[in-house]
């Protein structure tokens, strides 16, 4: 369908049918990402004053935390009172998921889980309003490089929730009226590749969207089959769910030819941030209020979010489960909303040396990177601090080159823990569809 009747008709319509405001969030969000600083905290204090009032009334676990720290009347609150409230835990969610929830939005409730690293599920929901600003700031981070909605979209996705609703009428209506095709991402083999190389040849979509492992063998496969994509190339490529790494991001853009994006986010906190132009990690902070809970000496600590849209189930001063550190300097693409520095990833992204003290996997994951015409890898802890690296290549490694990384890795922890090699030939993602690259049973079973 032609792309500006989806973005004018269509898609305000599809949305309204859903229960969702995703237009007019998203022609808000447009109005105000480059409003001035003091603008940008009037507008976060108006929202948090509205959200915490919804929370004195409607949320008792919020309201006997209000309580303890002794607000008497919801006039009360704000940011100063959010300051003191004691950090929400993934336990806590767990175990007041129902006194977390508003009683005045019971029926409207989005129920949703996640699986997290170790494997043990989280039940949250969300409502329509916070889906709708959830949206419209991915949808605003993707204009910011001329994609509008509307346009031509494949998503390679690999959730088997997700894909499991494509029935043939889904399919039939995202395509058709929205533009939008699902190729799954769970198998990535030449096989399987090359069908989705002949639907992006027939489709010839402006954005792809996905897992960066996904689109980079996307791009491996295309170097290796350029005539199968028909000439098509895309006009951007949005990653989104996993770390993205040098290598693939330099591999995409040399293949694809055209600008790598990055999204961050998450369906409990919401989506936080999107890459600009000039490279940036810019935060949805009319969406969000970030925060570091214990930041180190470089400025990194535990990301602590407060989701401003979520009244059906609230989320103050949220404690995702990421590292990462905020930036000062403003963006020279002239947007003035404030910007993440590093994402340093799970909290569970470590290696546990034999004192007990935690190894960031980036160390390992840069060794390996380095590996020559290296398909996939995953990085496994074993419960007795063992390690096991897998490894997909189309030719077996030598033997002196796998002794001189086991060398480098055990020099880069600092221990002599041992470390093994295995050589399947393809790495299927974890049951979200993550490919993840760290599993650290080590990590999970930690007191």
């Amino acid at each position: 369908m032609h792309e500006g009747f989806v973005r004018s008709v269509v898609f305000p319509l599809h949305e309204r049918l859903r229960g969702r405001s995703t237009a007019a969030c998203y022609a808000s969000l447009r109005g105000s990402e480059r409003l001035s600083p003091d603008a940008l905290k009037a507008l976060q204090d108006r929202k948090l004053q509205r959200l915490m009032t919804h929370c004195w009334h409607h949320v008792p676990f919020y309201r006997r935390r209000f309580e303890a720290l002794g607000v008497s009347h919801p006039e009360e609150l704000g940011r100063e009172v959010l300051t003191r409230l004691p950090l929400l835990e993934r336990a806590d969610v767990r175990e007041y998921l129902d006194d977390l929830t508003a009683d005045d939005h019971r029926d409207r409730l989005i129920r949703h889980t996640t699986g997290g690293s170790t494997g043990q599920p989280l039940v949250f929901y969300t409502d329509p309003i916070k889906e709708s600003w959830h949206n419209a700031a991915k949808l605003r981070g993707r204009a910011w490089f001329g994609i509008e909605p509307g346009s031509r979209q494949v998503d390679y996705w690999g959730s088997p929730v997700e894909l499991s609703k494509q029935d043939a009428l889904r399919r039939f209506k995202d395509r058709r009226f929205l533009n939008q095709v699902v190729i799954s991402g769970l198998d990535l083999r030449d096989e399987a590749l090359a069908r989705g190389a002949e639907q992006l040849r027939r489709f010839r979509p402006r954005l792809v969207y996905g897992y960066p492992t996904v689109l980079y063998h996307v791009a491996l496969y295309m170097e290796r089959h350029p005539q199968a994509f028909g000439g098509w190339r895309p006009e951007l490529v949005t990653c989104t769910s996993e770390v993205l790494y040098p290598n693939q991001r330099d591999k995409m853009l040399e293949v694809f030819q055209c600008p790598v994006g990055n999204e961050y986010g998450s369906r409990d906190g919401g989506h936080l941030a999107h890459e600009c132009p000039a490279g940036r990690l810019h935060i949805a902070a009319e969406h969000v209020l970030l925060e570091l809970d214990e930041p180190d000496a470089q400025g990194v600590g535990d990301l602590v979010v407060t989701n401003l849209d979520g009244h059906g189930m609230p989320l103050l001063r949220y404690r995702l489960g990421d590292r990462v550190a905020l930036e000062a300097e403003p963006c020279p693409c002239g947007l003035t909303l404030p910007t993440l520095g590093q994402v340093m990833g799970r909290m569970t992204d470590f290696i546990v040396a034999r004192d007990g003290s935690l190894i960031h996997s980036a160390a390992l994951v840069g060794i390996l990177r380095e590996l020559p015409d290296l398909k996939q890898f995953r990085i496994i802890q074993r419960r007795d601090l063992s390690i096991e690296i897998l490894l997909v290549r189309d030719a077996p490694f030598p033997q002196a080159l796998l002794d001189e990384v086991c060398r480098r890795m055990q020099g880069m922890m600092g221990t002599d823990l041992p470390v093994t090699f295995s050589f399947p030939d393809h790495i299927p993602p974890g049951k979200s569809g993550k490919y993840v690259t760290l599993i650290s049973e080590a990590y999970a079973s930690r007191p």
